[in-house]
């Protein structure tokens, strides 16, 4: 799997050309394509969590990470129309496609080495969808940095969610969402002895870069929109 990170490369240019030609279209056009996007998104995701996963694999799993959220949490918002929350389907599709891909550009290899490809493949998939819609909304719709609470509401409801439902959870151990939450890095780079100093500042740290990507999101967003409006008026 060593040639999965050039694999990734190009795939996440791919997807960055396909929203924008995305953010240019005409709305029909653009909302037919996402609506087919999302169904076929939603309705992968219920096989595998609903029938694959626990009858063929013989292992219930419980979507605990950011990113396995979204994929429910993304496409069902857009396909329901609820407006009101558009600003975190957009959010947290643009935060997990973008850090997987990173990731995955980063050190695929060595990360997916273990992995079958088909599952590398569905989860590149999944990723790719919800950054696409994340990116297609934020150049397409108006936020206000007045929901700025709403997303850091929703940053945190996940990591409570993912805490509760931990028990639950089959492999939680190797998951990003439990390495964060349990300071993984924190414990394992230093002495015990100074924890009860060190864990306050990474949990500090943490909230801060949650924080920073909202400020970011909506500074986006008004670059964004302001491109493709302008954009598509010329056209």
């Amino acid at each position: 799997m060593y040639g999965l990170n050039a694999v990734a490369f190009v795939f996440f240019c791919c997807i960055n050309l396909i929203a924008c030609r995305l953010c240019k279209c005409a709305e029909p056009v653009r909302k037919k394509l996402l609506t087919s996007l999302c169904i076929a998104l939603l309705a992968l995701n219920l096989i595998r969590y609903g029938i694959l996963f626990p009858f063929v694999d013989g292992v219930v799993c419980i979507p605990a990470e950011f990113s396995t959220v979204a994929y429910f949490a993304v496409p069902t918002i857009l396909l329901l129309g609820r407006r009101k929350l558009y600003s975190w389907a957009a959010y947290s599709g643009l935060m997990a496609g973008f850090f997987y891909y990173l990731g995955l550009i980063a050190a695929g290899g060595p990360l997916y080495a273990s992995s079958a490809p088909r599952d590398v493949y569905i989860s590149m998939f999944c990723h790719g969808s919800i950054y696409l819609c994340g990116f297609v909304a934020l150049g397409t719709e108006v936020f206000r940095a007045k929901d700025a609470p709403r997303l850091a509401l929703g940053v945190a409801a996940v990591a409570v969610r993912a805490l509760i439902v931990r028990p639950l959870v089959h492999g939680s151990e190797g998951m990003l969402i439990y390495i964060l939450l349990d300071a993984v890095c924190v414990k394992r780079l230093l002495p015990e002895s100074i924890w009860n100093f060190a864990l306050p500042i990474y949990y500090i740290a943490i909230a801060l870069f949650v924080l920073l990507t909202i400020r970011g999101f909506f500074r986006k967003n008004q670059r964004q929109y302001h491109r493709f409006a302008t954009a598509a008026a010329a056209a």
